[in-house]
């Protein structure tokens, strides 16, 4: 009667803690260097060996699954977007600086105005 599903053991966070646990301890490792190693490379490679394997094993939870799949979606979608053309792209940037210089001169008006009147009002 106390049968554990599939869903329950995909979602234990044992492995989503080993992952963490070892990407710490890469990281413990290349900073504290507790192996007394000689080279950075040695270190660095260390480092890099540990990354990869907490990612291998975070990729085999169920979080890591998710992600999987929220990137690959993401690649799906990303393929739907129409990007603007060069001519576009170059007319919409030229807008927007004039907009921005247009704004910044009215600024300085409201600015200088705002000024002289606080100067007329403190003399």
């Amino acid at each position: 009667m106390n049968k554990i599903t599939e869903g329950q053991v995909k979602d234990s966070p044992l492995g989503m803690i080993l992952s963490i646990l070892i990407a710490v301890a890469s990281f413990a490792a290349f900073y504290l260097d507790p192996l007394g190693l000689v080279t950075t490379l040695y270190k660095v490679l260390l480092l890099l060996v540990g990354i990869v394997f907490a990612g291998f094993i975070f990729f085999k939870t169920s979080q890591g699954k998710r992600l999987n799949v929220f990137i690959k979606e993401t690649k799906i979608e990303l393929r739907k977007v129409v990007w603007p053309t060069r001519p576009e792209t170059f007319k919409t940037t030229g807008m927007i600086m004039v907009a921005v210089i247009v704004v910044a001169i009215f600024l300085w008006i409201v600015d200088t105005l705002f000024s002289w009147m606080v100067q007329l009002l403190t003399n």
